[in-house]
């Protein structure tokens, strides 16, 4: 996930005021503004900074290995560089606090996923809860491994032929 888990979608992919709305936006109780977002994915930063309507972007660009496509991260402080390879759920910004800065809107953060590399609204810009479900949101701990199970059969085997290492 590219937020904490105390976030929720605020305003989702499609139509929005006359208008269709390409992404999602992320949003928190108690306010958005300077908290951290995460990639979503592994991949190599393509775009970081400057970007019309956002304020600040950040293009994260993913091989086929990491599920591929590319995710615009928007209305945000990045603090990755162009051309650095980034982990899924690896810090790389955070949201701009500041409205006169960050494209004119509340801070929160905008999301977008892109089917291949990033392309104008249209077809190949992609629903990103669908492609988010079951993601780990990055301040989750990992699940502890579980204990191999003894093989209920090792006893009896053992009872015949003796100690199995």
């Amino acid at each position: 996930m590219p937020v904490e888990n105390d976030f929720y979608v605020t305003s989702g992919f499609g139509s929005r005021w006359n208008a269709t709305h390409w992404g999602a936006d992320f949003g928190c109780a108690g306010g958005s503004a300077n908290r951290p977002i995460f990639a979503a994915q592994d991949g190599t930063v393509t775009a970081a900074g400057p970007a019309s309507g956002f304020g600040q972007w950040i293009n994260i660009d993913h091989p086929v290995e990491a599920g591929a496509g590319l995710t615009v991260y928007g209305h945000i402080i990045p603090e990755v560089r162009v051309g650095q390879w980034v982990r899924a759920g690896e810090r790389i910004g955070y949201i701009n606090p500041n409205s006169s800065t960050n494209g004119g809107v509340d801070p929160h953060l905008h999301f977008e996923v892109h089917r291949f590399v990033w392309s104008p609204p249209g077809s190949n810009r992609l629903d990103p809860q669908p492609w988010l479900a079951g993601a780990r949101y990055p301040n989750e701990k990992m699940p502890e491994p579980v204990a191999p199970t003894r093989d209920v059969w090792l006893p009896i085997l053992e009872q015949l032929i003796g100690p199995v290492t």
